[in-house]
């Protein structure tokens, strides 16, 4: 082999490594933006989850002092649940 063979040969063999390193780099720094990306996305998803725990926890107390409110006014008027009708004042269709 001359040296012009082994210069190309150099040089072609150089070229496919750079490619590879190029490639390797971007593809790190790909997934290093999408492991961030993914970090982001989680932490706002916590925080979206704690914020509607949170609003649910309030809607359930404000329920249930709601029902204790229509409970003691309901036993105020003494009304409640209407009894079943009676079966022989009902008129049967003819």
């Amino acid at each position: 082999m001359d040296a012009d063979a082994i210069t190309q040969l150099v040089t072609l063999l150089l070229v496919g490594l750079g490619i590879v390193w190029h490639q390797q780099r971007s593809t790190d720094k790909l997934r290093d933006e999408f492991q961030t990306a993914i970090r982001n996305l989680r932490d706002e998803f916590q925080t979206a989850t704690r914020e509607l725990r949170r609003d649910h926890d309030t809607l359930r107390d404000a329920i249930a002092g709601i029902a204790q409110r229509l409970a003691r006014i309901e036993g105020f008027l003494r009304i409640g649940t209407p009894s079943p009708p009676n079966e022989s004042t009902q008129t049967e269709p003819e």
